[in-house]
């Protein structure tokens, strides 16, 4: 039985759909298919019931995956606590971010304070960096909205404004303010389904009451951005983003209705044991980033 082999279970049986599961955990449908079956032969008996395309964990499946999450746990809680004894973490903060113009002045003041602390920063997509904060291998993630797990801790920061992004050339770009219901016939590049600010985007339709045309998925921002500043389509940015300097073909017009805000917040497996410079940053950066936007 190798360690592969549980961690991609625990994902199959945490989201009991092959191919999200294949998704988050970057690998082909196929592949992952076969190291399940592969454990499933090891263990000598089926750890879900299959129907069609549907999977669900039976009761075999569910004792394996209580005892193979606590023994994940204690593996990554062993090598913490080693490289904490040997200086190897202790020292060092993992922190997957969103490209706001906060966090230049976070990470330095911090600096300043604690300088022999290495930050290591990440710019992953969401879902693959809740995945690496669930396993332990980053420690922190400043997102937006809330996470939904039962092992995720998330405290909000502060909340900002989201403004509509068209190119300067297209007919609403006259305007300084829009409601968002004058653009229900346009085409809009928007968040990939999955990432966290697709969900604030939805969350803008709906309550504008429409369906949006959607010409262009993607999961970075800065791409979705430019393909705006190119006159591809439009879209939306959030007032501490630093991608507006990168945009020099684009007019921001502030939605006037509905009244358009995302709640920015800090991240963390409260099921894992956080060192101390880890717990030191996370103070600092709550009280850093709240007083940073009153």
């Amino acid at each position: 039985m190798q360690l592969t082999q549980l961690e991609y279970f625990i994902v199959v049986a945490r989201l009991e759909h092959m191919s999200q599961a294949a998704l988050e955990l970057e690998v082909s449908q196929s592949s992952l298919s076969k190291t399940i079956a592969r454990l499933e032969d090891d263990i000598g008996v089926p750890l879900f019931d299959r129907k069609g395309k549907s999977i669900r964990l039976n009761e075999y499946g569910r004792i394996f995956y209580e005892k193979a999450e606590k023994a994940l746990n204690d593996i990554q809680e062993a090598k913490t606590e080693i490289q904490e004894l040997a200086n190897i973490r202790e020292d060092s903060v993992a922190i997957n971010v969103m490209n706001s113009k906060l966090l230049p002045k976070l990470f330095y003041d911090f600096y300043k304070k604690r300088p022999n602390v290495k930050i290591r920063q990440y710019l992953l997509p969401d879902k693959l960096a809740l995945q690496k904060l669930i396993c332990g291998e980053i420690d922190l993630m400043i997102v937006i909205n809330p996470i939904k797990d039962d092992r995720i801790q998330w405290v909000p920061l502060f909340t900002e404004e989201v403004f509509l992004v068209v190119p300067k050339n297209h007919p609403l770009a006259g305007k300084e303010s829009i409601s968002l219901i004058e653009t229900k016939d346009e085409m809009f590049i928007l968040s990939e389904t999955g990432q966290n600010f697709r969900a604030t985007e939805n969350q803008l339709f709906e309550r504008a009451g429409f369906t949006p045309n959607i010409a262009f998925e993607g999961e970075d921002l800065s791409i979705i951005l430019q393909l705006v500043n190119e006159g591809k389509g439009i879209s939306f940015i959030f007032k501490y983003s630093f991608l507006d300097q990168y945009l020099d073909n684009v007019k921001i017009l502030k939605i006037s209705n509905p009244d358009c805000f995302q709640t920015v917040g800090i991240a963390w497996n409260k099921k894992r044991k956080s060192s101390f410079v880890v717990s030191s940053f996370r103070d600092f950066a709550i009280s850093f980033l709240k007083d940073s936007t009153v």
